[in-house]
């Protein structure tokens, strides 16, 4: 497959995953979330990583506004930014403290009840957010996929819980999309791309008037946007810029 096609794929997949996040209404269960990365779990730690952060994620994801746990994957580009090859001290902190204020607004808004969710799962899902992020930084492809989780997605659709199931195939589909892009070697422009899936799966809660999205949370979201945007604008050669 070609660089582009693998990039389109891996948008349209987090427009379903997140799609199916919102229609659910929170009632997504812990398999749900961890099934996709057992498809890799011959990949060693990283993946393993991964399983941990989806879990945290998952685990609090029933008690937290929909739209408040999809804003939280902009944290990923945050990250992307401050350890890349590009990074920079100073845009670094100018990034850090953005996301971090950002997010401490959110967690008073909830101390003051008034945002939805509680405290603890807004922390559990930002260490799970940041453990996924840790997971896709020491990534190795795995060239030899399990199927066996296919009878766990089996398992989902005989429970009823089909969200899930469309949920963790297009969470599986992604990873391997991904993992495809960097055997290919056509990361470049990882930076941006990083930026641009996170924003397409909160897009896709925003434009469908179904789903509801709190002020403070796209405020949120906004700023982690722009920041990011902003970051690696600053970040990118000025002969980059020019091609």
């Amino acid at each position: 497959m070609s660089g582009m096609t693998l990039m389109m794929t891996a948008a349209v997949m987090v427009v379903g995953a997140a799609y199916a996040m919102g229609a659910s209404n929170g009632e997504l269960s812990l398999l749900a979330f961890v099934t996709p990365a057992l498809f890799f779990i011959r990949g060693g730690a990283a993946v393993w990583l991964l399983v941990v952060g989806l879990a945290l994620y998952g685990l609090a994801f029933p008690y937290q506004p929909v739209s408040l746990s999809i804003s939280f994957w902009m944290i990923i580009p945050a990250l992307f930014l401050v350890t890349g090859q590009r990074r920079n001290t100073q845009v670094s902190v100018l990034v850090l403290s953005v996301v971090i204020a950002m997010q401490c607004g959110l967690l008073a808004l909830q101390w003051e009840s008034k945002l939805e969710g509680e405290i603890q799962y807004t922390l559990m899902q930002i260490l799970g957010v940041s453990l996924i992020w840790l997971a896709i930084f020491f990534w190795k492809p795995v060239k030899r996929i399990s199927w066996w989780p296919v009878l766990l997605l089996l398992a989902l659709t005989a429970d009823g819980q089909l969200q899930g199931t469309f949920m963790a195939m297009c969470v599986a589909v992604l990873i391997m999309s991904l993992q495809w892009l960097k055997m290919q070697g056509k990361e470049r422009g990882g930076d941006k791309f990083s930026v641009v899936l996170p924003a397409i799966g909160f897009a896709t809660i925003v434009v469908f008037p179904q789903f509801s999205v709190p002020n403070p949370v796209f405020v949120s979201w906004l700023m982690a946007l722009t920041i990011a945007w902003l970051g690696d604008y600053l970040l990118t050669p000025d002969d980059e810029e020019e091609d």
